[in-house]
């Protein structure tokens, strides 16, 4: 295996060395072979590591909705925020 620093990056000419090195091409490509007939793929492929995260802020939690609810007693417009049941303000530009 082989990293790089997150943000860094590094240059191509270190990672053919390193490619080299593990005796792989330094095209980085590798060639597949279809798994249900055995053959081998046309071209050559490049293949590496997706790292994948789960996002914390999901639609279910985000999503409100309003119909009726309190209103601000100075300014008689819906209160802001899920929290609050509020809704949509007007401001002067609306």
């Amino acid at each position: 295996p082989m990293g790089t620093p997150v943000f860094d990056g590094a240059r191509e000419a270190d990672v053919s060395a390193m490619l080299e090195l593990a005796g792989l091409d330094t095209s980085g490509q590798s060639e597949l072979f279809d798994g249900r007939t055995g053959d081998k793929f046309d071209r050559k492929v490049t293949v590496g590591i997706i790292y994948m995260l789960k996002l914390h802020h999901l639609v279910d939690d985000k999503i409100h909705a309003r119909s009726i609810g309190p209103y601000s007693l100075v300014t008689q417009q819906p209160l802001g925020g899920k929290a609050q049941f509020g809704g949509q303000r007007f401001g002067e530009m609306e």
